[in-house]
C-alpha cells in the first residue's frame, strides 16, 4: 500500500480524543470510541462525534453509518459561516491542498458539480460539491470505497 498520511492506512485518527476509528468495524465495535449513537433510542444506525480534529488540527464532526464500514463522513467545524456551499467547497479545498498537496483526481458530475480526490492505495479522501434539495459540501474518507 502507498504511504497514507495521518495513519489513514489504519483508520481515522481523532486527534483531540486520541481515538483511532479503525476501518471495517461495526458500529458496535466503534461504540466504545466516544461516538453518540443516532437515533438515541431504538436500533442504532449511525455514530456521531460532534467535535474533534483530524489531519493535523482540522476541526470536524464525524459520522459513521451502519452500512458504511469503510467510510467516515466529515463536516468542517471551524466556526466560519459561508454565504454559499460553493464558497465553503473552495475554502475546504484550500485547507486540504495545504495539508495533502494537489488532488490525484479532479472532475465534475453530470450536473457540473465539482469533486476532487486524494488517494493512497485503497484509501481515498473525497471532497465534492453536491445537491440534494440544496447545494452542500460532502467530505469523506474511505478505504476501498469511493463515495
Amino acid at each position: 500500500m502507498n504511504y497514507a498520511p495521518y495513519r489513514l492506512s489504519e483508520g481515522l485518527v481523532l486527534e483531540e480524543s486520541g481515538n483511532l476509528l479503525p476501518w471495517f468495524r461495526s458500529l458496535e465495535q466503534l461504540a466504545g470510541k466516544g461516538g453518540k449513537p443516532l437515533p438515541e433510542e431504538g436500533k442504532r444506525t449511525q455514530l456521531f462525534w460532534e467535535a474533534d480534529a483530524v489531519f493535523g488540527g482540522m476541526n470536524v464532526s464525524v459520522q459513521a453509518m451502519e452500512r458504511g464500514l469503510g467510510i467516515f463522513f466529515l463536516d468542517l467545524k471551524n466556526g466560519e459561516k459561508f454565504e454559499s456551499a460553493k464558497l465553503e467547497y473552495e475554502a475546504v479545498l484550500q485547507i486540504l491542498k495545504a495539508k495533502f498537496g494537489d488532488p490525484a483526481e479532479v472532475g465534475s458530475d453530470d450536473y457540473g458539480y465539482p469533486w476532487v480526490r486524494w488517494r493512497w492505495g485503497g484509501v481515498c479522501l473525497n471532497l465534492a460539491l453536491a445537491e440534494r434539495f440544496m447545494d452542500y459540501v460532502a467530505l469523506s474518507v474511505s478505504n476501498g470505497v469511493v463515495p
